[in-house]
């Protein structure tokens, strides 16, 4: 049995060191200094609601009067119609260039939320502004702040995603860790599964294992991320590279892999992503029938529990 499970060493260990970060509508703040803000309401962009959140946007937009929102943001002021008519232009028409202006303006007057989306744009898509217009990654962390501040789930995401990339130069996993926790009772979409990451994978602590696990298995029910399935697909396999104390689990790793594969449903179909089918029909080639039943059962019983949580 040890063989068996070496042979799928380089897959796996390949696995879950190159998982994509998913970039990937609650108010829930964790600090005082937030807690204490009264923010406008704006849509959200990357919380567990913010389908709906855009849905709900996009159809009011489409039954307005647009131009009244730039006359209303240009000639009076008014600060939710200068937002109004950057959603529309950003989500509707996708001019980002003139939803990036009236987002500034709509953020100059006092919507600090707004501040998430010249952040995002200055940090995401620097290739949009000219030499005059661009700003440095410390001003844009400043609009970032400031939206985080008034309370932007959408800003706490971009933050502790920003704080961990290398390209930005400015890695820091105190603070994308500090921004990470918060995200997650903000809701954001696979903050529990990011937080494990960067414990696992980022920090490599292994005394976070056992936090790390339990953070995959809730973002597993809770969103249904066939990430999740696949780290601890791994970790089951390998529990002592990752500090688990348990010993290797076929059942589980094999369960865990067919909810992955299922969750995936034919997403993301490459050599990468595709190790959790390529690793059940090898696995059900050599395991005895058994352990294939008691693995089968048990996704089975996942697969049961997450949809009566979604339901």
């Amino acid at each position: 049995m040890t063989n068996k499970i070496v042979t799928f060493a380089p897959i796996t260990f390949l696995l879950l060191f190159n998982v994509t970060i998913a970039y990937a509508f609650s108010h829930t703040i964790a600090i005082e200094s937030v807690a204490r803000s009264e923010p406008v309401s704006i849509a959200q962009f990357g919380t567990l609601d913010s389908e709906k959140e855009i849905t709900k946007l996009v159809r009011f937009l489409k039954s307005e009067d647009v131009e009244r929102f730039q006359k209303e943001c240009d000639n009076e002021h008014i600060a939710q119609s200068c937002y109004h008519y950057a959603s529309y232009y950003d989500l509707i028409v996708e001019d980002h260039k003139k939803s990036y202006l009236y987002y500034k303006k709509a953020f100059d007057l006092g919507i600090k939320q707004a501040g998430y989306f010249v952040g995002v744009f200055q940090i995401n898509y620097p290739e949009r502004f000219s030499a005059e217009n661009r700003l440095s990654t410390d001003e844009s962390i400043d609009y970032l702040e400031q939206a985080f501040e008034a309370g932007s789930p959408d800003a706490t995401r971009i933050l502790m995603m920003t704080y961990r990339d290398p390209e930005l130069n400015i890695t820091n996993y105190d603070k994308a860790e500090y921004y990470n926790k918060i995200a997650i009772r903000q809701m954001v979409n696979h903050s529990r599964y990011l937080l494990a990451h960067l414990y696992v994978n980022d920090i490599k602590d292994k005394s976070k294992i056992n936090e790390s696990i339990k953070l995959y298995q809730d973002d597993l029910m809770i969103e249904k991320n066939w990430q999740s399935a696949l780290a601890l697909m791994t970790i089951h396999l390998y529990p002592e590279e990752y500090g688990a104390t348990f010993e290797p689990d076929l059942v589980k790793t094999l369960a865990y892999a067919y909810v992955s594969s299922d969750l995936r449903d034919g997403r993301n179909e490459n050599g990468f992503n595709n190790v959790d089918t390529r690793f059940a029909a090898a696995m059900q080639t050599e395991l005895p029938p058994e352990t294939l039943k008691q693995a089968k059962a048990l996704y089975l019983e996942m697969m049961a529990q997450m949809n009566d949580a979604h339901q």
